[in-house]
């Protein structure tokens, strides 16, 4: 529209400075000419503007749209998951608190899944006494509970400790800061040093990462998804 009132208030400048007929005939002529060159090159600029808004559009509309590789969060992204097992590895430098840990099986079975929870015993060689407990609040947010149990079925004095988020997560990736009933637990169990203790969680579309960290502590186990493994025994204490 601008280009258009533009060129028209030229030609009508130009038109209003000739008073001889002939040339007020070519300088319409002209006028005319210069209006349909401008129109031409305007058209031009609006089907490439429009092809640029039609570009971004796609852009933005295959951003918006979720990645069907990346699990939508934690819970729905082990559901997926539920009824396999997987091998992991300790991928965190080697320390002596890990002894327990190295050169055993370590076998996660995601072994029961609910709408807002997740049971997964997490198996360490032979032993059979780890279960984490994954559920989601009436908020959104999550938490992490580490069920511990003798071969007997019987609760450890250590167990139940964990930690919440802070918010609702985004995507599959939680961080579980350490709740007050677990620092009361561990202060009476003489293990203040993991009264600080952070888990995290996260799940892409092909890992599984358990992490522990605190000051001056990491330790992280990495299970390949890619590869299930056959079925662990039944966890201690959670007899069908």
């Amino acid at each position: 529209m601008r280009y258009l009132l533009l060129t028209s208030g030229v030609c009508a400048l130009a038109l209003a400075a000739c008073d001889n007929a002939p040339e007020r005939e070519e300088v319409q002529e002209a006028a005319a000419a210069a209006v349909e060159e401008v129109q031409e090159a305007g058209a031009d600029a609006l089907d490439a503007l429009d092809g640029a808004m039609d570009d971004a559009g796609g852009v933005i509309e295959a951003a918006m749209e979720p990645d069907d590789a990346a699990p939508s969060g934690l819970i729905e992204g082990l559901t997926a998951l539920c009824g396999q097992s997987f091998a992991g590895t300790i991928t965190s430098p080697p320390v002596a608190l890990d002894a327990d840990f190295a050169g055993r099986d370590l076998v996660m079975h995601v072994r029961e899944c609910f709408d807002n929870e997740v049971r997964a015993p997490f198996h360490v060689g032979d032993d059979h006494s780890r279960t984490w407990l994954i559920t989601r609040l009436e908020d959104g947010r999550l938490r992490l509970k580490h069920d511990h149990r003798h071969s007997d079925g019987s609760q450890d004095v250590l167990t139940q400790y964990g930690g919440e988020t802070a918010a609702p997560p985004q995507g599959a990736r939680a961080e579980f800061a350490v709740d007050t009933f677990s620092q009361e637990l561990f202060l009476r169990e003489d293990r203040a040093v993991s009264v600080t203790n952070v888990w995290i969680m996260e799940l892409t579309d092909t890992a599984f990462y358990y992490r522990l960290t605190r000051e001056d502590r990491f330790f992280e186990v990495t299970f390949d998804l890619t590869r299930p493994v056959d079925t662990p025994p039944t966890p201690w204490g959670w007899e069908d």
